[in-house]
């Protein structure tokens, strides 16, 4: 591949159980699918119920996924491994789910991380960039650098976010090792919405907020606040 010839982007899309139904969501995802999206970014902590429940919930999101060829991303925290009987040593749980990603909201920072990331249901460990301190220790630690991933968080508010150059750097530095990473970029289109009510957009890059989404891609390669890239 010529040095200046970019890789195609994996591109995915924001998807929010709360404000969703089921039927809601198999259309969308019928329409990502056509388009070339194949990949979810979810929310697991959103969504009430039981462990029964909830585990119900994301062993059928994850059916449907699979059955469009959508790869699903979770984003979750200690507090919902406890609520699921989870730990670093044992997630045999979302492997059940049959989830592809577990994307920790926040890391042990310890050798519990080292521990997740080499799980031995090559479950892909995606951490947030802003733990650039823990990826570093994981991987002296001896983590293995082709199980886990790397996601830059989106901001609401606008003027909160880093600039592309420092985005650039620490995606350099994550592609030397062989680890890839992901963004954040904003829907601008009517009837979309993120996590929460926002009016400024779900970026990763504060030039990016006002976008429209196919310049993204033409010049980054870039996951949008309905849908993201990686």
């Amino acid at each position: 591949m010529k040095q200046n010839q970019l890789k195609k982007p994996i591109l995915g899309v924001s998807l929010y159980p709360e404000q969703e139904t089921m039927k809601e969501i198999e259309g969308y995802l019928t329409m990502a699918s056509h388009y070339g999206f194949t990949k979810i970014f979810t929310s697991m902590f959103s969504v009430p119920g039981t462990k029964e429940e909830v585990f119900d919930y994301f062993k059928n999101f994850c059916d449907l996924a699979h059955k469009h060829g959508m790869k699903v991303s979770g984003d979750c925290n200690t507090a919902f491994f406890k609520k699921m009987g989870a730990s670093e040593s044992d997630i045999s749980i979302f492997k059940e789910m049959e989830i592809d990603i577990i994307r920790m909201d926040l890391p042990y920072f310890d050798q519990r991380d080292v521990t997740l990331i080499n799980n031995p249901y090559n479950i892909t460990i995606e951490l947030s960039s802003c733990m650039i301190q823990a990826i570093r220790m994981a991987l002296e630690n001896g983590a293995n650098p082709k199980n886990f991933s790397i996601c830059h968080n989106f901001y609401p508010e606008r003027y909160t976010v880093s600039d592309l150059e420092s985005i650039r750097s620490i995606n350099k530095e994550l592609a030397t090792l062989g680890i890839p990473s992901a963004v954040f970029i904003s829907s601008n289109e009517d009837n979309t919405h993120g996590s929460w009510p926002v009016h400024d957009g779900l970026p990763t890059v504060e030039d990016h907020r006002w976008i429209p989404e196919a310049d993204h891609i033409l010049l980054n390669g870039v996951k949008a606040g309905r849908s993201f890239v990686s």
